[in-house]
């Protein structure tokens, strides 16, 4: 048997220079591109130990990027499975799989529709400090500000308190803010993918939106920063790393290393 092991991407496994932190003396490898300039990194360790970690056990990415945001990562794996859309999408082999599609869609009938959030979002927000803002598909919309601290003081709880009884939920995730229906969640995504491969699932992230996959695993992890952390979001048995930034994801990776034999173990069927 193996274990599935369910990881967020942006600021858990792989991070912007903004986000990395210190890195003096830290041997890094850049993971992705955007318009010709690097963009996203992972400690040369981490990147070693998710490399070793896929070679044991199933690695499901999981994040809140669309299927083309995911697509730029050049990750050391071959990845069969990945949750995309915040769960909205699950790609097989890089196929969108639509039987998922069409009951997300369903689902979804239940909340207010994504385009009238992103026309509030537009009436709430100013292109003084915005610069740009998406709706994907008619699963969920974002926006990304110039710098965090030109978003108004207030302005996300304001905006959260109208969005909770459309059941949708605000994620403020440094630049970005994301505005998101309850229907929609790493957790469900995850365990499908779980059962499917009959392994039990553990799990890293470190945003409000990585609730529900930690919250469904049976080992879960987070690491020392981001929003979780900020809220401190620390139910019994949580792992929170030791260290923060992009050397998190080394601690994150060698506890759930650890954990995935353990798990695995304990059913007396070799990893």
């Amino acid at each position: 048997m193996k274990a599935v092991v369910a990881l967020d991407l942006d600021q858990t496994l792989v991070y912007s220079a903004r986000s990395a932190g210190p890195l003096d003396g830290v041997d890094t490898v850049w993971v992705e591109d955007y318009q010709d300039a690097p963009l996203s990194l992972m400690t040369t360790a981490a990147y070693g130990s998710l490399r070793e970690l896929a070679s044991r056990h199933h690695v499901l990415p999981v994040t809140t990027r669309t299927p083309e945001q995911y697509a730029r990562l050049r990750l050391p794996l071959t990845v069969p499975v990945a949750v995309c859309a915040n769960g909205g999408v699950l790609l097989r082999q890089g196929v969108r799989d639509a039987a998922w599609d069409r009951r997300v869609g369903g689902e979804l009938r239940a909340f207010a529709p994504a385009a009238a959030v992103a026309a509030h979002l537009d009436s709430v927000s100013s292109p003084r400090w915005v610069k740009t803002r998406r709706q994907v598909e008619d699963l969920f919309v974002y926006l990304v500000a110039h710098s965090r601290e030109q978003v108004p003081e207030g302005w996300a709880e304001e905006l959260g308190s109208w969005a909770a009884p459309l059941g949708w939920t605000v994620s403020v995730q440094g630049r970005k803010a994301y505005v998101v229906p309850h229907g929609l969640n790493k957790g469900v995504a995850a365990l499908r993918v779980a059962r499917e491969l009959a392994g039990p699932l553990l799990a890293a992230g470190d945003s409000q939106l990585d609730r529900s996959l930690l919250e469904a695993a049976v080992v879960a992890a987070r690491p020392a920063h981001g929003e979780l952390h900020r809220s401190g979001y620390a139910p019994p048995g949580l792992f929170v790393t030791p260290r923060s930034g992009a050397c998190a994801a080394e601690d994150l990776l060698a506890h759930l290393s650890r954990q995935a034999d353990v798990v695995t173990a304990a059913t007396g069927q070799p990893a």
